[in-house]
């Protein structure tokens, strides 16, 4: 079994960058959660979805070292959901455009990398959205 390298250009296009400012964790408010996620993505969305074998996903998460404990791995549930079609449906979300691959599956999605760091500014999450080329 190999590892997957996503920052490999030979086998992975950059799809969307996006990022805002907030640390949005799954089991609190989700569907508004996803919305802030699919908003914040619109503004740099590609107008065309490339056919992609499968997507992997780069997070990075930056969180004030005052701010309360965070659980890091209850950052990427809310990311990976927010750009699948049967999650948008089930949202009757406002934007539907954002929407990638059928369902959050193995299939569909099947890296993610998840860092964290403090910082002294803002919090703030940062996505880089990555498809295996065919």
């Amino acid at each position: 079994m190999s590892s997957v390298h996503l920052f490999d250009r030979s086998e992975f296009a950059l799809f969307l960058h996006f990022k805002f400012r907030q640390i949005l964790t799954w089991g609190a408010d989700d569907r508004n959660s996803r919305e802030v996620i699919r908003r914040s993505a619109l503004e740099n969305f590609p107008q065309n979805t490339p056919n992609y074998e499968w997507y992997g996903f780069y997070i990075k998460v930056r969180r004030n070292r005052f701010a309360r404990p965070l659980d890091i791995e209850n950052v990427p549930k809310l990311i990976v959901d927010a750009f699948s079609r049967n999650q948008i449906e089930k949202d009757q979300s406002n934007y539907a455009q954002v929407g990638i691959y059928d369902d959050d599956s193995l299939e569909y999605v099947r890296a993610l990398q998840v860092e964290g760091e403090f910082t002294e500014d803002e919090n703030s999450t940062e996505i880089w959205i990555y498809g295996k080329r065919r």
